[in-house]
């Protein structure tokens, strides 16, 4: 059977599929260790508990143990029981003692600094944060498991829970704390293997800065989309606008189009542009309240701030969901008709790299598949993105049921990129508002997310075409990039960049926005070798199945 995304794959009894084993050993190694750096730096947070003592009245602190149902441990000189049915009576706490406790913790606790715990499936230590562990110089038994504790015999009662901060903070040190040869890695696994999009970097005045990736993930000519990249504005009195396009990866880059949107406004108010070119005004930018990724497990301190903390999916040896994502809760005013959900997240590394695997399956016939795929309805496309949960979709809590509202287009894995859709109200929703982000597994990483819920003001605005572009070897391409004609600037080579220069208007009052306007494709260049399997390739046309192969490979990485 013909299908558009699959061509017909001749059978052969000598059929196999494409593992990645068949890479070369210096491949394997550089991809490797990017895949387990960058995931237990960058999305294997670890988690952290602190020994807190409790003060107070004992009957008091008992009582609440009781009700909070946690775990009473008690201990005498080098032996420990758990003590159920806990109650203080007359000058003495007295239960009933008939298990021996054994910590399942690796190292000694700390009791005055932060203590790692593990939440490996299979290996869960979560329990400690449930843990109460009461001191004593003397216990009597009154039978054989009944105890009596006097008091006064009471050294100091220990209440284990959740670290918040350092927890949290164990991303920044993720991050920071990547070496100088895994960095190096990553810039040679980028160079060599991945596939994104053209890098935009704007001038400062003395060097260029990565500002982020345009048009992401249109890989086909029908898929050429328009892009709203926001760029930082260095000085509001500067007349030129300076930027670089560039090719750095191993594709052939077409851009049809690119001008400036400059927008001037007041200081209280900000300026965001969607996918469809619609404009938005900010003047109330509300963070979440609540957020919790699907699991159910509390993520606020990560999406709370535009900063070095973002929220992506944790490594697990374990079977995982196809999806996951986060569920955030904001306070939702009474006549509200449109909530703006401003977010700022890009893909992560995994994706870029899975595609990149899921293209060797086709083997020999990989250039076959590519050329079918650029004859393949634009919809038909799209659509087997969606239902394989790339972009990052969104929906809204209504009645109890979560209806789907919209998705944030790809965004590239190289820099964070700023976003907003918005949301209709129609008094349905819950309150608070329940908004829920969510992708395949792995895919995106979520540094922050806010809504509005102010009116649009409207705001005059300008497009300021392209008035110089000069390319690395001194070509004008400057006619290639002022109009969506169907006229390109192509970047065939890695290393292929412009500089394109934009005359600003003067600009009138206290605050400027500029945004980025492109539109265009590229084509990505892959050439794996050997003889595809039909069946397993067949089964990709199913909704979840890229999630599936992706799921299989981290698992593997999981359990080496």
């Amino acid at each position: 059977m013909k299908n558009s995304l699959f061509p017909n794959l001749k059978r052969d009894k000598k059929v196999h599929r494409i593992k990645l084993q068949n890479w070369s050993p210096f491949m394997k190694l550089i991809s490797w260790i990017l895949i387990v750096t960058m995931l237990n730096t960058l999305t294997g947070c670890m988690n952290y508990f602190k020994v807190r003592h409790a003060t107070g009245p004992v009957a008091e602190n008992i009582d609440n143990f009781d009700n909070q149902h946690k775990t009473i441990i008690v201990h005498l000189e080098n032996q420990a029981w758990i003590l159920e049915q806990a109650e203080v009576k007359e000058n003495a706490l007295t239960g009933i003692a008939r298990k021996d406790f054994n910590s399942n913790l690796t190292r000694p606790v700390n009791p005055k600094g932060p203590n790692r715990y593990r939440t490996k499936r299979g290996y869960n230590q979560s329990a400690v944060l449930n843990e109460v562990h009461i001191y004593t110089s003397e216990l009597t038994r009154t039978d054989y498991f009944k105890i009596s504790i006097p008091m006064a015999s009471i050294q100091k009662i220990d209440v284990y829970e959740k670290d918040q901060a350092t927890t949290v903070g164990s991303w920044t040190l993720g991050i920071l704390g990547v070496s100088a040869l895994a960095f190096l890695l990553l810039m040679i696994i980028v160079a060599l293997t991945k596939s994104s999009c053209p890098f935009i970097y704007t001038f400062d005045g003395e060097n260029y800065q990565l500002a982020g990736e345009i048009y992401s993930g249109s890989i086909q000519p029908q898929l050429e989309r328009q892009d709203f990249l926001k760029l930082p504005v260095y000085a509001l009195k500067n007349k030129t606008y300076q930027l670089k396009i560039a090719n750095e990866v191993k594709e052939i880059q077409h851009t049809n189009l690119m001008e400036l949107w400059v927008f001037d406004h007041d200081a209280n108010k900000d300026i965001w542009v969607d996918k469809y070119g619609s404009y938005f005004t900010i003047s109330d930018l509300i963070p979440a309240t609540s957020a919790i990724n699907l699991e159910g497990t509390d993520i606020t301190g990560l999406v709370l701030k535009k900063d070095s903390l973002s929220y992506s999916t944790t490594l697990s040896a374990g079977e995982m969901p196809n999806t996951d994502g986060i569920i955030l809760e904001f306070p939702k005013p009474e006549k509200a008709s449109v909530a703006k959900l401003v977010i700022r997240a890009k893909n992560a590394f995994v994706l870029d790299y899975m595609m990149g695997q899921f293209q060797n399956q086709f083997g020999d016939l990989c250039k076959k598949w590519n050329k079918k795929q650029k004859k393949a309805p634009a919809e038909k496309l799209r659509q087997w993105s969606l239902d394989q949960n790339i972009p990052l979709s969104l929906s809204v809590e209504r009645n109890g049921i979560w209806e789907p509202v919209d998705y944030f287009n790809v965004a590239g894995p190289m820099a964070f990129k700023e976003d907003i859709l918005s949301i209709p109200l129609n008094d349905t929703e819950t309150n608070p508002l329940r908004v829920k982000l969510e992708s395949g597994t792995f895919f995106w990483e979520v540094d922050f997310a806010g809504i509005d819920y102010s009116t649009d003001t409207k705001i005059d605005y300008q497009i300021i075409q392209v008035n110089t572009a000069t390319t690395q070897a001194g070509k004008d391409v400057r006619k290639q990039l002022l109009k969506d004609d169907g006229k390109y600037y192509v970047q065939p080579e890695v290393g292929d960049n412009a500089v394109i220069t934009f005359n600003l208007p003067e600009n009138q009052l206290k605050e400027r926005s500029i945004f980025l306007h492109s539109k265009g494709w590229y084509q990505i260049l892959h050439d794996p070798s050997g003889t595809p399997d039909r069946e397993y390739l067949e089964a990709f046309r199913q909704p979840g199945r890229f999630n599936q192969f992706v799921n299989e490979y981290m698992q593997s990485v999981a359990k080496k």
